[in-house]
């Protein structure tokens, strides 16, 4: 019997309660039989989660009836999966808005900015450009 995609979404929200995620921060749902989690991870007891956490909170998704595969695209977490295993790293915090990683500059973040590039240049220039630029800023 076929398990519908409102019981596993309601099974993956039951896991999340149960690992303590802070289900404001985190948006799944389960499509095909792919559950796909996305937003940012977080306890809602301001506790730290570990990867072996999010190893465990993954395989319990993995394991529930009808699911065939979780994906990830968490904002401060970077999970990959190959063959039976996890690759669990703590990912750069991204800005909501464009989605592109959040840099520090003197006490305040600094999204990246969009560059256009109006004609095309051999590598070897824009490299020895770069170099000569940093040369004249020290």
């Amino acid at each position: 019997m076929d398990v519908s995609r409102y019981e596993v979404n309601r099974q993956v929200r039951v896991v999340l309660i149960r690992h303590d995620i802070d289900l404001t921060k985190i948006d799944y749902s389960c499509i095909d039989g792919t559950v796909y989690l996305s937003g940012e991870l977080f306890k809602t007891n301001d506790g730290d989660i570990v990867p072996t956490m999010i190893e465990s909170l993954f395989k319990e998704i993995a394991g529930i009836s009808g699911v065939r595969n979780v994906q990830s695209d968490l904002q401060n977490w970077s999970i990959s999966s190959f063959r039976n295993s996890w690759e669990i790293t703590k990912g750069k915090k991204k800005s909501r808005d464009i989605g592109v990683p959040m840099t520090e500059h003197v006490g305040t973040s600094e999204a990246a900015k969009d560059v256009r590039i109006d004609n095309s240049e051999e590598i070897a220039d824009v490299l020895n450009d770069i170099q000569q630029k940093t040369e004249q800023e020290k």
